[in-house]
C-alpha cells in the first residue's frame, strides 16, 4: 500500500510538471495578446477578456492537479480537456482579432502539442474535425456579425482549407509519435520487469521470498562497515529448524517448502522492518539486527522467534509442531568480520541443539574451544580404524541362578593417541552425526564375532547396533559376512537395539528384525523402559531378550517404584516368552532380588567391569562359581 502511494505521488508530480509546460504556452499566448493589442489588431476589452479566460482556465486546472481531484477522471492528465480548451480559447481570439487572423491560425498546431504524446491518431483526428468545425463557425459568425473585419472571404476559406489539408497529417504524425512512445514505454517496462526479475533471482530466495545468502553476505559486509565507522553494534541470529528432514521425508518436499515459507514469514514478523531476514539454504535462516539497544533485546527477539515458530502449523491436513535452535552473536564482542561472526553463530547454534533444541544460545569463547576440539576429534575418528586405535572390551553376562558366565557384551573404546582411552560417550554421538559409526560398527561386529568364535564353548557375544547401522541397507550383508568370516554360530550372536531406534518407524524396524532373526541371531532390546515402550508394538517384534535398564536396578530392592517396574518388566517378558538381563548390578541385595523374581542373567560391577579379552578369558576359566564379596569390591575399584 505504501509503495502504491509513492508511485501515485510520483505520477502526480510528473502531471503537474507537464501542466506547468502548458502554463508557459499560455504565458506566450498572453504576450501575443498584449502585442496584438498594442499593434491595434484586437480591442483592449476583448484582449483582457481572453486573457482573464486563460488565467481562470489555468487556475482551475492547477487546483485540480494540486488537490488530486484530477485522479477521479479516466485520464488524470486531463489531456483532452486541455487540448479542447486551448482550441476553444484560440477560436475566441481568432473571432476577436481584426488583422493577422491567418497567421494566428498557426497557433492551432501549438495547441495540438498538448496532446501530441498523449492522444491516439483517432483522438487527434477528432480534435482536427473539432478545430475545422470551430474555425468554419468563426468564419460564418464573422460574415454575419463582423463583416467589416473580413478583408477577403476567399482568403479566410483558403486558410480553412489549408488547415483541412495540414491538420490531418499533423494528427497522423502525432498519433504515430504517441504509438512509438507507447512502444518505447512498454519496452522500458518490460526491461524494468526483466531487470527486477533478475534482481529478485539474484537477491531473493525462490522458496520463501526472503533474501538469499548472496544478498545477506553483501548486506552483512556493508552493515559491518557502517557499524565500525559509526561505533555501533549489531547482532546475528542463526536459526536452524529442528529435525526438518523428517518433514521432507514423511510429507514430501512440497509440504516442506510450504513449511519453510511459513517459518520464514514468522521469523520476519519477529524483527523490526529495518532488520534483515534471509534464508541461507536448506532449513537455515539468519536475522541481521543492526543498532542493538541492549543485550536483553536480543533475548526477547530470540525467545519471540522460538514461540512464533512453535505455534501449531497446519499443512497437508496435518498439524505440525516445529521448533528452532538459535545461535546469537554480537559485534564487536564475538567478532568484527563476517566470517568470524558466522562461524561463531554456527557454534552457538549447535550448542543450543546439544542442549536439547527449541532454545537459543549466546556465543562464548569456550564454545569455540570445544568446537575446535570436536573438529579435531572428528578428523581423528575417521582414521581410528586404519590406525588400529579402536579397542573392544568385554563385560560378562552372568547367570543369576548359578553365577556362571554365559557370554559377554562387546563394548567399544577408543585408544586416542593424545587423549588416552576414551569411553563411548566421548565419541559415539560424533560418529553418529558424521556417519563414521557405520564402518566403526562394522569393524566392532566382525571383531567381536571373530574373538567369540576363538573362545570356543557356548559363550554368546552381544553387540550394540547404532541407529544408523540399523537403518543401513547393508546391515544384513554385514552380519552374514561377520558370521561367515568368523565361523561363529549365529545363535551365539546377540544384536542389541534400543527402543528409540525401532519406534521411529516400527513397521520397517519389524521387517529388519525378522530378517535378522531369520539368520539365526538373537535380538535384545537395550535400555528397556527408558524410551517409547509400547506393548502393542513390542509383541510384534521378534525379540529374544529385554534388558532392564540400570536406572531401574540402581535402587533395588529399596525403592518401591523400581521394585514395581522390575517386577512388571519380568512378568511381561515371561508372558511373551522373552528372557530378561538386568544391567548395572553392583550389590548382593540387588542380585538376590533378581534371583527371587526369576531374572535370567545380569551384567554389572558385582561380577566385573568391562575388561580386555585376556581378563575375560581368565574369568571364563572360573565360570562355574558365583563371585564373592571380595571380588565385587575389587571389581568395583577397577
Amino acid at each position: 500500500m505504501a509503495q502504491r502511494s509513492v508511485r501515485t505521488e510520483d505520477k502526480q508530480a510528473i502531471r503537474l510538471h507537464r501542466y506547468m509546460l502548458g502554463v508557459y504556452s499560455y504565458s506566450l499566448a498572453l504576450a501575443l495578446l498584449a502585442a496584438a493589442n498594442a499593434l491595434g489588431f484586437i480591442h483592449p476589452g476583448t484582449a483582457i477578456g481572453i486573457a482573464l479566460a486563460c488565467i481562470a482556465t489555468n487556475a482551475v486546472l492547477y487546483a485540480l492537479f494540486r488537490s488530486g481531484f484530477n485522479l477521479r477522471f479516466a485520464d488524470p492528465s486531463l489531456t483532452k480537456p486541455q487540448v479542447y480548451i486551448g482550441i476553444t480559447l484560440l477560436m475566441i481570439g481568432l473571432y476577436s482579432v481584426d488583422v493577422g487572423r491567418g497567421i494566428s491560425l498557426g497557433l492551432c498546431f501549438f495547441a495540438f502539442l498538448f496532446g501530441i504524446f498523449r492522444l491516439s491518431t483517432r483522438e487527434l483526428m477528432t480534435v482536427t474535425l473539432y478545430t475545422l468545425a470551430a474555425y468554419a463557425l468563426v468564419i460564418n459568425l464573422l460574415m454575419h456579425w463582423r463583416p467589416e473585419s473580413i478583408q477577403n472571404v476567399q482568403q479566410e476559406w483558403f486558410n480553412w482549407m489549408l488547415l483541412a489539408l495540414t491538420l490531418p497529417w499533423f494528427s497522423m504524425i502525432g498519433g504515430r509519435i504517441r504509438d512509438l512512445r507507447d512502444r518505447l514505454r512498454e519496452r522500458k517496462r518490460e526491461l524494468q520487469d526483466a531487470i527486477g526479475t533478475i534482481q529478485a533471482m539474484a537477491t531473493r530466495d525462490e522458496v520463501t521470498g526472503l533474501y538469499n545468502r548472496a544478498f545477506f553476505t553483501e548486506s552483512l559486509g556493508h552493515a559491518l562497515a557502517q557499524a565500525q565507522r559509526h561505533d555501533r553494534s549489531l547482532a546475528l541470529l542463526l536459526i536452524d529448524v529442528d529435525r526438518f528432514k523428517l518433514i521432507n521425508d514423511s510429507l514430501g518436499h512440497a509440504v516442506g517448502d510450504e513449511a519453510l515459507r511459513e517459518i520464514g514469514g514468522r521469523i520476519a514478523g519477529c524483527v523490526r522492518g529495518s532488520d534483515l531476514v534471509a534464508r541461507l539454504g536448506g532449513d537455515e535462516f539468519v536475522a541481521l539486527i543492526e543498532s542493538v539497544s541492549a543485550p536483553q533485546a536480543l533475548h526477547e527477539i530470540a525467545q519471540k522467534i522460538i514461540e512464533a515458530v512453535a505455534r501449531p502449523l497446519e499443512l497437508d491436513r496435518r498439524e505440525l509442531a516445529l521448533s528452532v535452535s538459535i545461535g546469537v552473536v554480537t559485534m564487536p564482542g564475538d567478532g568484527s568480520d563476517a566470517a568470524t561472526l558466522m562461524r561463531n553463530a554456527d557454534v552457538a547454534m549447535y550448542r543450543a541443539k546439544a542442549q536439547g533444541r527449541n532454545r537459543y544460545s549466546f556465543y562464548t569463547r569456550e564454545m569455540s574451544e570445544h568446537a575446535d576440539e570436536r573438529l579435531a576429534l572428528e578428523l581423528d575418528l575417521h582414521r581410528a580404524i586404519e590406525r588400529g586405535e579402536l579397542r573392544v572390551l568385554y563385560q560378562p553376562k552372568v547367570a543369576v541362578a548359578d553365577g556362571g558366565i554365559r557370554g559377554a557384551e562387546a563394548l567399544l573404546r577408543w585408544q586416542h593417541p593424545r587423549l588416552g582411552l576414551l569411553a563411548p560417550n566421548r565419541f559415539i554421538d560424533l560418529a553418529e552425526e558424521t556417519g563414521a559409526i557405520v564402518p566403526i560398527g562394522r569393524w566392532v561386529l566382525k571383531e567381536a564375532c571373530a574373538r567369540a568364535a576363538a573362545w570356543g564353548g557356548p559363550y554368546s557375544i552381544a553387540v550394540n547396533l547404532s541407529a544408523r547401522q540399523f537403518s543401513d541397507p547393508g546391515l544384513l550383508a554385514t552380519v552374514e559376512e561377520a558370521l561367515r568370516a568368523s565361523g561363529l554360530d549365529a545363535a551365539l550372536l546377540e544384536l542389541e537395539i534400543t527402543e528409540s531406534m525401532v519406534m521411529e518407524e516400527p513397521e520397517a524396524a519389524a521387517q529388519t528384525m525378522h530378517k535378522l532373526r531369520a539368520l539365526g541371531t538373537q535380538l535384545s532390546m537395550d535400555d528397556f523402559g527408558t524410551g517409547y515402550s509400547s506393548l502393542g508394538y513390542l509383541k510384534r517384534f521378534p525379540l529374544t531378550t529385554v534388558k532392564l535398564d540400570r536406572s531401574f536396578v540402581r535402587d533395588l530392592p529399596l525403592d518401591d517404584d523400581d521394585v514395581a517396574i522390575a517386577r512388571a518388566v519380568l512378568a511381561m517378558a515371561h508372558s511373551l516368552r522373552m528372557d530378561v538381563t538386568a544391567e548395572g548390578v553392583e550389590r548382593a541385595d540387588q542380585l538376590e532380588f533378581l534371583r527371587r523374581e526369576g531374572c535370567l542373567s545380569y551384567q554389572g560391577y558385582y561380577c566385573s567391569p568391562p575388561v580386555a579379552e585376556a581378563d575375560l578369558l581368565s574369568l571364563l576359566e572360573t565360570k562355574g562359581s558365583e563371585p564373592g564379596r571380595e571380588w565385587a569390591v575389587e571389581a568395583a575399584g577397577r
